[in-house]
C-alpha cells in the first residue's frame, strides 16, 4: 500500500508540473466505451487536469452521456485551474473481439490564474472527438480496454494578463492513446496524447501546453454477463 501511495505521489508531482509559459493547460481525455446497454462507468484521475473525476452512462448499447471534471490547485508556478465537461457519445456495435467506433460531441467550460505573469481568465470548450477501442479483451488472466483516438476543440478565451484584455479564440487538436488493465470491472488506466495548435498560431494568443495524460482507475458498474 506504501508504494501505491509513492507511486500516486510521484505521478501527481511529475503531470502537474507546468512550464510558465503557457496559459492554458488542456484537460485530459473522456475515453468511456460500453460493452453493453445500462452500463456505467466511475473514474479517478492523476495528471494535466490536476486532480479529476470522471463517469457516464450507456442509455442504449449504442448512445452514452458523459461527464468530467477536474482541478489542478496552483503550484510552485503558481499556475492554477478547474474545468468540467459533459459529452453526448455514440458508438457503433461492438464487432469482432469487441472493437467499438465512437463519436463523442461535447462542451466544456473553466477558469484558469497564473499569479506569475498575472493571467486570469474564462474559457469555453466545444469539441468533437473520434475513438476506436478495443473492450474487455483478454490479455492472461486480465482484461484490457485499449483506445486511439483524436478530438477536435474550438476553445474560446477571455480574461486579463497584466491588467491587460488577453481574449482568445482557436483551434487545437489532440491525438491520443490508452489503455485501462485489471479485473472485470476495476481497472488501471494510463493515457498521453499531445495538444497541437493551427500552424502559424502557437507563439500567438493563448499558448496551449503541448501534452497532456493521466494515471487513474476505472471502475465498471455492470453485470458479468
Amino acid at each position: 500500500m506504501k508504494k501505491i501511495a509513492c507511486l500516486i505521489g510521484a505521478c501527481y508531482s511529475l503531470y502537474s508540473c507546468k512550464p510558465p509559459s503557457y496559459s492554458y493547460v488542456p484537460a485530459t481525455m473522456n475515453t468511456t466505451a460500453y460493452s453493453r446497454a445500462g452500463e456505467g462507468q466511475l473514474g479517478f484521475m492523476f495528471g494535466s487536469p490536476g486532480i479529476g473525476a470522471k463517469g457516464g452512462v450507456a442509455i442504449t448499447k449504442n448512445i452514452s452521456v458523459n461527464a468530467w471534471a477536474g482541478a489542478l490547485p496552483a503550484g510552485n508556478d503558481n499556475y492554477g485551474s478547474k474545468e468540467f465537461e459533459v459529452s453526448l457519445g455514440i458508438q457503433t456495435n461492438p464487432q469482432q473481439e469487441h472493437h467499438v467506433t465512437s463519436f463523442y460531441i461535447g462542451h466544456s467550460g473553466g477558469s484558469n490564474e497564473k499569479k506569475r505573469t498575472g493571467l486570469t481568465g474564462d474559457f469555453n470548450r466545444t469539441f468533437l472527438q473520434v475513438q476506436q477501442s478495443a473492450i474487455d479483451a483478454r490479455l492472461g488472466a486480465a482484461r484490457l480496454d485499449g483506445f486511439l483516438g483524436v478530438q477536435v476543440n474550438y476553445l474560446s478565451y477571455e480574461g486579463t494578463k497584466e491588467s491587460a484584455p488577453f481574449n482568445d479564440y482557436l483551434w487545437y487538436y489532440q491525438p491520443y492513446f490508452g489503455f485501462a488493465i485489471g479485473g472485470n470491472n476495476v481497472r488501471f488506466e494510463i493515457l498521453q496524447g499531445l495538444a497541437i495548435k493551427n500552424t502559424g498560431e502557437w507563439s500567438h494568443g493563448v499558448r496551449v501546453f503541448p501534452w497532456f495524460g493521466h494515471v487513474g482507475m476505472l471502475v465498471k458498474i455492470r453485470n458479468n454477463k
